[in-house]
């Protein structure tokens, strides 16, 4: 800046000169200007008579703004690790998924009914789901099952069964983990579940997962397809009286079993058609199980879990193709049900 006013004063001067006149031009000094540093103040802070100087305050920001890691894993990272921990036995979760049956060397009904009966489990009935004898359904529970299934809508849960399949030589016990998950959908119990599990596999010799299974969480959406029903979507069969719904169906004589629930509601196995029961050679003997068809009458109404579900959900593996070879029966279960309560 200097050199530039002392450049325009020279040609001023020089101009002014040729002009026969004088002009003094004064620039001004720049002026200095002495910047003051405000003195840094003492900080006291009382806190419960105590006093704290600038060098405990600042540590203790410095503290503070340290970044802090939670010990906190995400849920799915906990499974895995006690997963991984956690020795798999024959019925229990793996990979997300659980076998619907527990499968051992064939017994007798009679020997079943002993072991369910030594492990403090009460045997319901033995139905013999074919006129042949070929499959016999030992229908079983015990008082926790009960309490469990024992909720509105929940009856359906309130028994196990172990299906004795002559044809393919085994026995097919529900795994309480699926079945109970299926049918008690958000009332799952899983310390019931587990506790009957493990009943099951100290009381049975040589159990093997079925290849039939499914992934546990999605057990409680269950559907065999879109659009096809889930557990929620029940048929009311009839709408009476509790006890006058009960007595129709006694008088059908199409009653296996009834079976008292705590909260005042009654699960009765039906005895479906001749005609209607012959599906179960197309699908398998060893799910056979699934019958007699279960009927919970409760709060006055005679309801049924939708065939398409019932059956599905029973026989997890099941294709489309075998599923069409049946198409019938569905239906002819629904006309079946509906005899019972006319």
């Amino acid at each position: 800046m200097h050199k530039t006013f002392l450049k325009f004063s020279l040609l001023l001067s020089t101009s002014l000169l040729l002009n026969a006149e004088t002009v003094n031009i004064v620039i001004p000094a720049v002026p200095k200007v002495t910047a003051k540093v405000p003195k840094a103040v003492e900080l006291n802070v009382t806190t419960a008579g105590q006093h704290k100087t600038n060098d405990e305050i600042l540590k203790e920001v410095t503290q503070e703004r340290v970044v802090h890691f939670s010990n906190h894993v995400a849920p799915v990272h906990i499974e895995k690790k006690d997963d991984a921990k956690k020795i798999i036995q024959v019925g229990d979760i793996k990979n997300g998924m659980v076998p619907a049956y527990l499968h051992a060397p064939l017994l007798t009904a009679t020997k079943v009914q002993s072991i369910l009966e030594g492990a403090g489990f009460k045997v319901i009935k033995i139905f013999k789901v074919d006129k042949k004898g070929i499959v016999n359904s030992v229908i079983f529970t015990n008082d926790a099952i009960i309490k469990m299934a024992s909720q509105k809508g929940h009856g359906f849960a309130a028994n196990l069964h172990v299906t004795i399949d002559k044809k393919d030589s085994l026995i097919s016990i529900t795994n309480p983990l699926f079945y109970m998950a299926a049918f008690m959908q958000d009332k799952y119990d899983k310390k019931v579940a587990e506790a009957t599990l493990a009943s099951l596999r100290d009381a049975f010799k040589n159990l093997t997962n079925s290849k039939e299974e499914s992934k546990f969480r999605m057990l409680k959406e269950y559907q065999f397809m879109a659009g096809m029903p889930k557990y929620v979507d029940m048929h009311v069969v009839k709408k009476l009286s509790s006890s006058a719904l009960l007595q129709k169906a006694r008088k059908s004589k199409k009653i296996v079993y009834e079976q008292k629930l705590s909260n005042g509601a009654t699960l009765i196995g039906v005895k479906l058609s001749k005609r209607t029961s012959r599906f179960i050679k197309k699908t398998g003997y060893e799910n056979a199980g699934l019958l007699p068809y279960p009927v919970l009458i409760e709060d006055g109404e005679a309801k049924i879990l939708d065939p398409k579900y019932y059956i599905s959900v029973m026989y997890p593996m099941l294709k489309m193709g075998q599923f069409m070879t049946i198409a019938t029966v569905p239906g002819a279960i629904n006309k079946d049900i509906d005899k019972v309560f006319r």
